[in-house]
C-alpha cells in the first residue's frame, strides 16, 4: 500500500484488520527508517483507529529495551486515559525472521500494554524484505 493507495476514509479504519495493521506499519516505518532502525507507534483511539504515529529513528539492532519502556511508560497512561490502544513496528535492515532482542521488545510490549490495560493491536517486524507480524500473546491468541 502506498499514501496514493489510501482509501478516502483511512481514517476511519479500525486498525484491528491484521493486513490493514501490516499497511499501517509499511507506510510509517520509510525504507530509510528500516535501514537505520527504527520503533513506530501508531496510537490508536477507543475504535482503534490510527491518530498519531510516533517514529523513533537510529534505532541499533541491539539496542537495550529500557528506552523502549521508558517511552511507553510515558505514552501506554495517556493512551489509558482515552481508552486508546496501540499498533507497534520495530524495524531493521533486512531478514524476515524476529531476533531474541525484537523477541524481548514484543514481549515487554506486551507487559507494559496489559499492565495499563491498553489494547496492543500488534507487534510487527518491518525490514527491507517485508513487513511481518509477531505473534500475539498466548492468552489473547486462545
Amino acid at each position: 500500500m502506498t499514501f496514493e493507495d489510501l482509501p478516502a476514509r483511512a481514517s476511519e479504519i479500525p486498525l484491528t484488520d491484521r493486513r490493514v495493521a501490516a499497511d499501517v506499519i509499511d507506510l510509517i516505518l520509510s525504507d530509510s527508517d528500516r535501514a537505520a532502525g527504527c520503533v513506530g507507534v501508531m496510537i490508536c483511539d477507543a475504535e482503534d483507529r490510527g491518530v498519531q504515529p510516533i517514529v523513533l529513528h537510529d534505532v541499533p539492532p541491539d539496542a537495550a529495551a529500557g528506552d523502549f519502556v521508558r517511552l511507553l511508560d510515558l505514552l501506554l497512561p495517556l493512551v489509558a486515559d482515552d481508552d486508546g490502544s496501540l499498533l507497534i513496528g520495530r524495524g531493521r535492515a533486512h531478514g524476515t525472521a524476529p531476533t531474541d532482542v525484537d523477541r524481548a521488545w514484543h514481549e515487554l510490549a506486551i507487559a507494559r500494554c496489559a499492565a495499563h490495560d491498553v489494547g496492543l493491536l500488534g507487534f510487527y517486524l518491518a525490514t527491507g524484505d517485508g513487513v511481518f507480524r509477531l505473534p500475539d500473546a498466548l492468552s489473547a491468541a486462545s
